[in-house]
């Protein structure tokens, strides 16, 4: 979301980008929530430090691929197969973190 936000001003598009992303993650929250494990206290908790992880790892990763020489690198249509990345990312993290939480109430 930083490098979404960061982005805003400078790359013509950023906002579908922001928006792709808040889809994203009200997608990771209604799919975590239906699972009972996840609705408990402990649950929300795990649910929403694996999305500050997964966060972190796909901002460090887009920020690679579209500012790695400090500026934005315009790759044109091509800079949308970095978008699908936050999908795959945000699905370990919530298989990871929903097992954890199914482990944990056992």
């Amino acid at each position: 979301m930083v490098t979404a936000i960061y982005s805003l001003l400078k790359v013509h598009g950023a906002e579908l980008w922001l928006l792709f992303w808040f889809v994203c993650v009200a997608a990771y929250l209604g799919i975590g929530l239906l699972f009972k494990h996840n609705r408990t206290k402990s649950g929300i908790k795990n649910m929403l430090i694996g999305l500050m992880i997964a966060e972190v790892i796909n901002d460090l990763i887009w920020a690679i691929i579209y500012y790695h020489n400090g500026t934005y690198l315009d790759y044109g249509i091509g800079a949308v197969y970095g978008l699908p990345l936050w999908i795959l990312i945000l699905t370990v993290t919530l298989i990871v973190f929903t097992a954890k939480s199914r482990n944990f109430q056992r």
